[in-house]
């Protein structure tokens, strides 16, 4: 059990600035001591000290002992100087003995004061830290009884601290954890014990995993118990988002190479099926299926582009690109559905980067949004602009960023389909997964490997019934 050093009251010489003691002091003495003069003038030859006395008391309590110290013996020195009789003996008998005991008691009342602003002061500190800790923090007494919570509890638990003041703390936790909590608390009465987590419940009843610590720390003939608890479950949100990266990064690298390899071995059967097709004679019955190969294999390099992409594969190769032109390209090789109407909004824009790349981004964004409409007609927004990017809010995507001072190429895809539900949107760039009936799932995931590639940014809002927007933002430098 930790003891708690003994507070130790003493009462000191000066209080503040020293030399402002000594002149109140004196001024203070200069005072009584005119007004004693006067007193004795009246016709009273025998007044005592009596009038020093306030001055004394004023002297200790305003500036300290040592001030009042001064104002006993500066009296004395007055009345020795100036009174035109000297004073009696029980006059000097009572300066002696009582002006120490006042200076004393006056000095010791100021300590007391002084004392308990500062500990105001701390008790308020504390209070101002604690509530702006990210810890909860309960003080509890022997019995497990609260006697302070900070704001961050009550804030997460939703009580307030008037409906918490007194509560047993256990109460806070369901019925299968208080065992638990109550064995933590036992044990933490006879020395330090590990952290453990404990399962809490807020005002609405439901669950929250917490990290809880306890000390006890003796005040005096009490036992005071400090309980902190970290709510973990943002961590652990955290640690499985990380998990999860190392995971489809260890996967990016797996498909990255199988890929490469794949590509090696698809050029070797699309240049041996274009040679068959040459060396064969026109109109052999061979010919339709050597076409067929390369159709296949046509198709299976896209898959390649596709998964290296998703990989985040970068061609070291790079060109000058108009935008507007290679928009207007994607448009006539990959024609949307009948049902789709695209209407481009480009500007001016050059980007020097790998075509591939870039088409294969502007081809999966105009996919997918045609896609939400279904057989619905709808209309496709593409936009080539460079604006500075939407801010973020709660239920968005968004992966990466760019510096503000640096310039820009910003791709923007809206539609007004569908739309996606959280769940979904949280996994729409995870490769492989699709909503759809046929489909490989590598469309959205090759965009997010090709903003990895480039440090870009990528940002995506959707809402059930309200469609989606996705905003792409690559550095024009890189």
């Amino acid at each position: 059990m930790p003891n708690q050093r003994p507070v130790v009251f003493r009462t000191r010489l000066h209080y503040g600035n020293p030399l402002f003691g000594y002149v109140l002091a004196l001024a203070l003495v200069a005072v009584s001591g005119t007004a004693r003069l006067a007193w004795m003038q009246n016709g009273d030859v025998r007044a005592p000290f009596i009038l020093f006395y306030p001055a004394v008391a004023l002297a200790s309590f305003l500036a300290g002992a040592g001030p009042g110290l001064l104002a006993v013996v500066v009296g004395a020195l007055f009345s020795c100087l100036l009174f035109p009789t000297f004073p009696e003996p029980w006059s000097w008998i009572a300066l002696a003995v009582l002006g120490p005991l006042v200076v004393a008691g006056f000095a010791h009342m100021r300590h007391i004061r002084d004392r308990h602003a500062a500990i105001a002061r701390e008790c308020a500190r504390f209070r101002f830290i604690s509530d702006h800790v990210s810890d909860w923090i309960f003080l509890a007494g022997e019995e497990g009884r609260i006697e302070y919570v900070n704001r961050t509890a009550c804030s997460h638990l939703g009580f307030s601290e008037e409906e918490l003041a007194g509560r047993a703390i256990d109460t806070l936790t369901p019925d299968w954890q208080r065992a638990g909590l109550n064995h933590l608390l036992e044990r933490c009465r006879h020395g330090a014990v590990l952290p453990s987590e404990i399962a809490f419940e807020r005002r609405d009843g439901s669950p929250l995993q917490v990290e809880v610590g306890c000390t006890a720390v003796r005040a005096g003939e009490d036992i005071v118990i400090h309980v902190a608890a970290r709510d973990i479950n943002e961590r652990r949100h955290i640690e499985e988002k990380l998990r999860e990266a190392r995971r489809w990064e260890s996967l990016g690298v797996l498909a990255g190479g199988l890929a490469h390899d794949f590509n090696n071995l698809l050029t070797s059967i699309l240049g041996n099926a274009s040679l068959v097709r040459d060396i064969l004679p026109q109109g052999h019955p061979a010919g339709e299926l050597i076409r067929s190969i390369e159709h296949a294999g046509d198709r299976s390099a896209e898959l390649v582009r596709m998964m290296l992409a998703t990989a985040g594969y970068r061609p070291r190769f790079s060109e000058s690109l108009h935008l507007d032109a290679v928009l207007t390209g994607i448009l006539s090789e990959r024609p949307v559905a009948p049902n789709i109407y695209v209407r481009a909004q480009v500007q001016a824009a050059d980007f020097k980067g790998d075509r591939r790349s870039l088409e294969t981004l502007l081809g999966s964004l105009i996919a997918n949004a045609a896609e939400s409409y279904g057989e619905s007609p709808g209309e496709v927004v593409v936009a080539i602009r460079a604006e500075p990017a939407s801010h973020a809010e709660p239920g968005d995507f968004e992966e990466g960023g760019v510096s503000a001072a640096e310039p820009c190429l910003g791709i923007v895809v809206e539609d007004h389909g569908c739309g996606m539900q959280p769940e979904v949107l949280e996994r729409a760039f995870d490769p492989f997964f699709t909503t759809k009936f046929m489909g490989r799932g590598l469309g959205l995931p090759a965009v997010r490997g090709i903003v990895r590639a480039y440090s870009g940014r990528l940002w995506v809002r959707s809402r059930p019934g309200e469609g989606t927007r996705v905003e792409v933002w690559l550095p024009a430098g890189r």
